[in-house]
């Protein structure tokens, strides 16, 4: 395989990151390495963190007495710290046979485990502590040779940037999987769309939402509003947030336009490309809440999460039961200009400009009842 497209396999496991470990074995293969191991060093507990080694090779037991004992006393861990970041080092241009036939590490620990030529390196890391690499070859091979290290050391950058990229996606995919538990439990429908504004993801409760609701459908794939004109505005925004990429909020009513908004839409764009990739490339996310009952709408809950006045928190209780502004103002015995005071001071106290950005921010606070 040739380097160019080793190294693309290497980014590409990166970001999709549940075969990382398996293509990264595949390619210190190639710079004539039998396994490898890579970990940050915890100072406070004096063994190593976030460990991680050649998978399927049956060294779970080894890499944890190796942890546990031997990685303290490991004479190679001071010659890669001493080097730097990012420079190679071959443990043979700096212990002598001599030294290793009495060396605790070596005939206690290593040489019976089957292993004795390690090229080391120490790659930067956000918390400068470092990552260590180590790079292993069996003691029934020779020691590495010049072209071995000189192959190693023209990927090493790809190596180190690789392995940032697979902790980095571990991360987002992790994160994304909370995230999205967490958006079912507040009963959030969550849809990821690609450029084409193409649905390449719903969590499980967009996809119940989509087969109930009244006020969106799916259309080849596509996010569509049932009334034509409120489609317009949904496929307007759709487009402003992927040009502009600033987020905006639609709310829907459906064919009945006389009734209150039934759903409320915000979309924002994805501008990480570590983040789009857990999404499938998708670069909008749309989330989608239903008004909710009437008796989901606390006063005292509102007042204290958005430190609205009880005036404020009373017109925003009934803009949650789908009243608006006039309405609003026949219920509670005020004027217009009122009522509308205190929308706009409800507009600033939840940092919205509009009122479907409004009620998808007091919306965000209240229990969910399935």
């Amino acid at each position: 395989m040739s380097s160019d497209h080793r190294i693309g396999d290497l980014y590409e496991s990166a970001m999709r990151h549940e075969f990382f470990l398996e293509t990264f074995q595949r390619t210190i293969q190639t710079l004539g390495a039998d396994c490898f191991h890579m970990y940050t060093w915890d100072e406070s507990r004096n063994m190593p963190a976030l460990s991680s080694y050649t998978p399927g090779m049956n060294l779970d037991a080894l890499i944890g007495i190796y942890e546990q004992y031997y990685a303290a006393i490991d004479p190679r861990r001071a010659l890669v710290d001493a080097a730097g970041t990012g420079q190679l080092v071959l443990c043979q241009e700096h212990l002598s046979d001599q030294y290793v036939s009495r060396s605790e590490f070596f005939q206690d620990f290593q040489i019976p485990a089957g292993i004795r030529y390690l090229m080391g390196v120490k790659f930067a890391t956000p918390d400068n502590n470092g990552l260590l690499l180590g790079l292993l070859r069996s003691s029934e091979r020779k020691e590495y040779s010049s072209a071995d290290k000189e192959n190693a050391q023209s990927i090493l950058h790809h190596l180190g940037r690789s392995i940032s990229l697979w902790h980095e996606s571990k991360h987002l995919h992790r994160n994304a999987a909370i995230g999205n538990e967490l958006a079912a439990n507040m009963g959030l429908a969550l849809f990821a769309l690609n450029r084409e504004r193409k649905i390449v993801y719903a969590n499980e409760y967009a996809e119940s939402l989509i087969k109930s609701s009244a006020e969106l459908k799916l259309v080849g794939g596509h996010l569509v509003a049932v009334d034509a004109q409120e489609n317009a505005q949904l496929q307007a925004a759709l487009q402003r947030v992927g040009k502009l990429r600033q987020a905006e909020s639609v709310a829907l009513r459906g064919l009945n336009q006389l009734c209150a908004h039934r759903l409320f839409l915000n979309i924002a764009y994805l501008p990480a490309t570590a983040l789009q990739s857990v999404f499938d490339n998708a670069v909008l996310m749309v989330t989608v809440r239903s008004r909710p009952d009437a008796a989901q709408a606390g006063l005292a809950q509102l007042r204290q999460s958005f430190g609205l006045s009880k005036a404020e928190a009373t017109v925003a209780q009934a803009m949650l039961q789908g009243r608006n502004a006039d309405e609003c103002s026949a219920l509670l015995g005020v004027s217009i200009t009122t009522i509308r005071s205190q929308l706009r001071a409800i507009y600033e106290k939840t940092q919205t400009r509009s009122h479907a950005e409004a009620m998808i921010a007091l919306m965000s606070v209240l229990p969910v009842r399935r």
